[in-house]
C-alpha cells in the first residue's frame, strides 16, 4: 500500500512488456496491492489494461479493482468492472463477479441502487445452468 511511483511504474511496464502471461497478471494485480491506500486513484491507473487484448491482463486488472477498492462501492471501479462481467473469456467473467463482490461487501442494498442490480445479476447467473 505504498503508492511509490517507481513501484507502480515498474509493474506498468512489466505488465504491458513481459513475454508471460503469469508475469503480466500478477504485476497487474500487485498494482491493486501497491495502491490499496489510494484506491481512488487505481481505476485511472487500470482503465486501459481493463481493455487489453490478453484477457490474462483483463482478468488481473478486474481483481486488482476488486483489491484495492474493496468494501468501496467506487463507481469508478464498477464502471469498469461492468463490461468485463460479460466478457467473452470465461476466467475474465469470473475475476470481474469476484471483485464486483469484493466492491460491494459490507454495503447494504439501501445504500445504492448498484448493490441492488449486482445481487440480481448473481441470481440469474447462479441460476443459469448452461453458463460456462
Amino acid at each position: 500500500g505504498t503508492s511509490q511511483n517507481a513501484a507502480i511504474r515498474r509493474l506498468l511496464h512489466m505488465s504491458v512488456s513481459d513475454v508471460s502471461d503469469d508475469v503480466r497478471r500478477a504485476a497487474v494485480m500487485s498494482l491493486g496491492f501497491v495502491m490499496c491506500n489510494q484506491p481512488e486513484q487505481l481505476p485511472g491507473v487500470v482503465k486501459l489494461l481493463s481493455e487489453s487484448y490478453n484477457p490474462h491482463v483483463r482478468y488481473a486488472a478486474a481483481m486488482a479493482l476488486g483489491f484495492a477498492c474493496a468494501g468501496s462501492a467506487n463507481k469508478e471501479a464498477h464502471a469498469l468492472l461492468q463490461p468485463l462481467m460479460s466478457d467473452g473469456t470465461d476466467f475474465v467473467r469470473q475475476g470481474s463477479v469476484i471483485a464486483m463482490g469484493l466492491l460491494y461487501m459490507q454495503t447494504s442494498p439501501g445504500s445504492t441502487e448498484r448493490v441492488k442490480t449486482f445481487r440480481d445479476t448473481l441470481l440469474k447467473i447462479i441460476a443459469d445452468k448452461h453458463e460456462d
